[in-house]
């Protein structure tokens, strides 16, 4: 449970060593870059690096060929990337062309197929026609057009050519929607015929010149042709896959080699350089410090100096987790709501407990617990992140469920065992749910006043709402509310001026008193009636949101008492007792099993909202900012 300490690195060095440094010891070597222009501010004769990166039309060419060769770039893993960028640039334009020209003939022969397959359409519907069509065409004196119209239009089509004699439509063909054919007219007239048919919706089909035999011929020598087109195109997908085998390994090499030199210039936005020098300044973990120095102390003409955080104030380190890995699930719900400042506890390890521990009391059923465990374990061997909390709360869930003997809603009869149902015991589940939640609270006080510290903020540790006087103010209205139940009242007029009034004053001066510990000469307020107006309001506001967030933890309980309720009505649609699995027949087991699924969805769903809502509103609101920025090393080769 912790966010780990950061040291800052300068690095200086001759400028002409930049690239050869930067490539050696910054990139893939857990260093998260600073802006040196932020650490050192408003520096004269330090300038930044303002050259476009070279290697952008570099990286685009080797990409654009792996795209070729069917390559995917992410699957570009880890491994050398030595080839030199002149090499890489001869590299990618031989192998490039290379496919370009596979791709560039497969092009052509697709174009050729689609072509072929016009043809075919047209020919289909005018195999009727035993003249060679070459020799239709070349009429001189006579136009004929192809084509097709509307049934309806060709039954009208006598009268509309009654005008014209020596015009005539042969058909050839029809379908349910056309007729097919031709018609041929004169020179002399055929402009007039043409506008009749245009006016029937004739749609003209116009015959590729490489149809020259009979429409028979045409279509055997097209189809001859398509065969041979699919077998070269074959040839040419072999070829392809061939060369994207062969050359694959040194395509990647080569995509690495760019891609490296791209990014690790890139790095130049973060640095600066004087006429002599280059500077270079981030953030690496205290536990890497001295592996780094031990790697770069062969450098003679390079200075590597570390500072620590507080030596540079103006700056915000980045923030890194180090969490055991049963707790390190939970880092992506902690994450959800923000990420931990430097200097601020990580909630993580509080966050699983507290989570895993309320699912548990919430679903409390052993059967479903160990089901959901199983699924939590399966999306986990998948990768899937939900998968390690889901296993770690369903074993809560088991455990609960055993202790309030619960398997599949079936109720144990025999161990220690709480039965939150129990008529005695329904009241007491909801007031042990409230008095948890009186417990979590308090630990968020005490996380705050633990971040006041670490933050060494006064106003933070004894004056916040959950600092030293908020918490003081918390316990002992409850310690004195339970005596006073209890029959032995402690609520003496001391105790209420010492534990009640003065913290809550303390709380209700926070402003002042923090600006007086500041020594600031302005420590009272100007307007002082409104700031007394302001704060009893805010005060007030406090005290109720004390009430509220203790009571809301009474859903712990609830839905307990939830789970309980909902497998009585599946026991009872099937009709069987909880206690007593007797008299079982298949429609029962089947209502039983479908119940138990519908329960496992349902308020497993509704469990995990509930409790994360719990975990962000109650608590996280108490002590946790979550204003941290993530530690983002530059990493370059790719894992």
């Amino acid at each position: 449970m912790a966010v780990e300490k950061m040291k800052l690195i300068n690095i200086i060095g001759p400028i002409a060593e930049f690239d050869r440094v930067v490539m050696r010891y910054v990139v893939d070597n857990n260093i998260h870059l600073e802006n040196m222009f932020r650490v050192f501010v408003d520096t004269p004769g330090l300038y930044p690096y303002t050259e476009g990166n070279p290697y952008g039309p570099l990286l685009k060419k080797v990409g654009d060929t792996m795209a070729l060769a069917g390559v995917d770039v992410s699957s570009v893993c880890k491994g050398d990337y030595s080839m030199s960028a002149e090499a890489i640039d001869v590299y990618a334009d031989q192998v490039g062309g290379e496919i370009r020209a596979i791709l560039d003939e497969r092009g052509n022969l697709e174009a050729a197929l689609e072509a072929n397959g016009r043809i075919i359409t047209q020919v289909e519907h005018i195999m009727g026609v035993d003249v060679p069509l070459k020799e239709i065409f070349s009429f001189q004196h006579i136009k004929i057009r192809f084509g097709r119209m509307p049934g309806e239009s060709y039954k009208k089509l006598t009268e509309y050519l009654s005008a014209y004699s020596s015009a005539f439509f042969f058909k050839f063909g029809e379908d349910r929607d056309a007729v097919y054919g031709l018609y041929c007219a004169p020179d002399s007239v055929h402009e007039k015929v043409d506008a009749i048919f245009s006016s029937l919706y004739f749609e003209r089909m116009r015959i590729s010149d490489k149809a020259s035999g009979t429409p028979a011929e045409v279509l055997m020598s097209l189809l001859a042709e398509n065969v041979e087109i699919h077998q070269r195109l074959n040839e040419l997908e072999r070829a392809a896959a061939r060369l994207a085998e062969r050359e694959r390994e040194r395509l990647e090499r080569a995509y690495r080699g760019a891609y490296y030199r791209h990014e690790a210039f890139n790095v130049r936005k973060y640095a600066a350089h004087t006429r002599d020098s280059f500077y270079i300044a981030g953030w690496v973990p205290v536990s890497e410090a001295d592996n780094l120095a031990a790697l770069m102390a062969p450098e003679p003409r390079v200075t590597l100096l570390f500072e620590e955080p507080d030596m540079a104030k103006h700056l915000k380190p980045p923030t890194k987790l180090k969490n055991h890995w049963l707790f390190r699930p939970f880092e992506s719900f902690v994450k959800m709501y923000g990420l931990p400042g430097y200097n601020e506890l990580d909630p993580t390890a509080l966050f699983a407990l507290t989570y895993s521990l309320m699912f548990g009391m919430m679903y409390g059923d052993a059967g479903q617990g160990i089901v959901l465990a199983l699924i939590g374990a399966f999306l986990q061997a998948r990768g899937n992140f939900i998968g390690p909390i889901l296993k770690i709360c369903g074993i809560s869930a088991a455990f609960f469920g055993l202790l309030f003997g619960s398997v599949f809603g079936f109720e144990l009869e025999f161990g220690f065992m709480y039965k939150p149902m129990a008529p005695e015991n329904m009241m007491r589940t909801l007031l042990a749910a409230v008095a948890m939640g009186a417990v979590v609270v308090g630990i968020a006080m005490i996380f705050n006043i633990a971040n006041g510290i670490k933050q060494k903020d006064p106003a933070r540790i004894f004056f916040d709402a959950n600092g030293v006087a908020g918490f003081v103010f918390y316990w002992a209205v409850i310690i004195g509310g339970v005596s006073l139940v209890a029959g032995n009242n402690i609520m003496a007029l001391w105790y209420i001026a010492v534990f009640v009034a003065l913290p809550l004053v303390a709380v209700f001066l926070k402003e002042p008193l923090s600006r007086l510990l500041a020594r600031r000469k302005d420590w009272m307020p100007k307007n002082k009636g409104e700031f007394f107006l302001e704060t009893f309001f805010e005060v007030f506001e406090l005290i109720l949101s004390y009430i509220t967030n203790t009571i809301s933890f009474i859903r712990v309980g609830a839905f307990a008492l939830n789970h309980a309720g909902m497998m009585m009505v599946v026991y009872t649609l099937a009709r069987v007792q909880q206690h007593s699995l007797a008299g079982l027949t298949v429609g029962k087991v089947l209502i039983l099993v479908v119940g138990n699924v519908i329960v496992l969805g349902l308020e497993g769903l509704l469990v995990a909202i509930q409790v994360l809502r719990l975990e962000f509103y109650e608590m996280f609101s108490r002590y946790f900012t979550g204003d941290g920025k993530p530690f983002a090393p530059r990493v370059i080769n790719q894992k």
